[in-house]
């Protein structure tokens, strides 16, 4: 069994070891900022022990996500523990070195006291703002402990990536006020100050348009309810989802058949019906980007509530500005 191990040698250890991370430590405070995308992930081995898990690594950590097409959530890219390329990458934003306790890179990145097999996190070892995570190896069978510390390790990749993805998103800070607002009319949202707002009725939107080079990134959510708790099929929530796209977005929007699915997801200890997909508009150059749909029961309220965030975002990697639109939805409570 893995587990994170503190990231730090004890008093006891070798004097040798002691200089290094003093060297690392002063390096950390003189160094640049971490290149790369927050999806990179720069894995260090060596290249006999990269041959055998290569693809069991690359099918765990290059997990697609479908957006408009499926989307690899993380891009892994390999160098050898030899390489003079390291040099350079080590100074990305994500790090993983894998190793034993002869690989001396791997020995001071975990724990003086940790025992083979161990996962030990740290962060701004050779770049500030990027993370490291060292996976200490056994002699014997090292690749049988990568592979069984895969599933943690993506955890822990999947965790900082929504650390970025939050950090990035509320940048701007929280709009308090507008979440205070909001539970006069039984519901709250934790929204950035960035999003612009309106009301008609019972009917709110919420967006975040903006110009990134020569793009616009439009992130948009609306929000509604009915007054009853029946239960929504997918059927009705797919017939809900077609009408405002219909009567609410202009241009006019449908739903395309490749990529719709259906989920059960839980939303503040709610259960909730979730429908995904891609939209596409109606206008002469159609354009198109995905969507998440949601209804959700508040039974204090006798309220059924209905979500929808969609995105525009071409010619972007699109799972990180949908990943804003999830965590937005995963903000929502009933006001009670």
């Amino acid at each position: 069994m893995f587990s994170a191990m503190i990231n730090y040698k004890t008093k006891s250890s070798a004097a040798a070891s002691l200089a290094v991370l003093a060297l690392l430590s002063v390096a950390g405070c003189k160094a640049p900022q971490a290149f790369g995308d927050r999806h990179s992930v720069i894995v260090r081995a060596d290249p006999a022990l990269w041959s055998q898990v290569d693809s069991m690594v690359m099918a765990t950590l290059e997990e697609r996500a479908y957006t408009t097409r499926p989307e690899r959530i993380f891009k892994v890219t390999f160098v050898a523990a030899d390489d003079t390329l390291w040099q350079d990458m080590r100074k990305w934003h994500q790090v993983v070195v894998l190793g034993t306790r002869d690989d001396p890179i791997t020995d001071d990145l975990v724990d003086s006291d940790a025992t083979a097999p161990a996962i030990a996190h740290t962060s701004d070892v050779w770049a500030r703002g990027q993370a490291v995570t060292a996976v200490l190896l056994p002699e014997d069978n090292p690749a049988d402990a990568v592979r069984a510390a895969l599933p943690e390790l993506y955890a822990e990749l999947r965790a900082r990536y929504d650390d970025w993805v939050i950090e990035r998103m509320y940048t701007t800070g929280v709009n308090d006020s507008l979440g205070q607002a909001l539970v006069e009319y039984g519901f709250t949202l934790q929204l950035p100050e960035v999003y612009i707002h309106s009301r008609q009725d019972s009917l709110f939107r919420f967006g975040n348009p903006h110009r990134q080079g020569d793009t616009d990134i439009l992130r948009s959510l609306l929000l509604t309810w009915r007054d009853g708790t029946e239960p929504v099929n997918p059927e009705s929530l797919a017939t809900w989802r077609e009408a405002i796209g219909t009567t609410h977005y202009e241009p006019a929007q449908d739903i395309l058949e490749e990529g719709i699915r259906y989920d059960s997801v839980q939303v503040g200890g709610q259960q909730a019906l979730e429908l995904r997909g891609v939209w596409q508009d109606r206008a002469d150059f159609p354009a198109a980007g995905p969507f998440v749909t949601r209804a959700i029961a508040c039974p204090s309220q006798g309220r059924t509530y209905y979500m929808d965030a969609w995105l525009f975002a071409p010619g972007k990697d699109k799972y990180p500005y949908l990943r804003q639109l999830e965590i937005l939805l995963d903000t929502f409570r009933c006001g009670d």
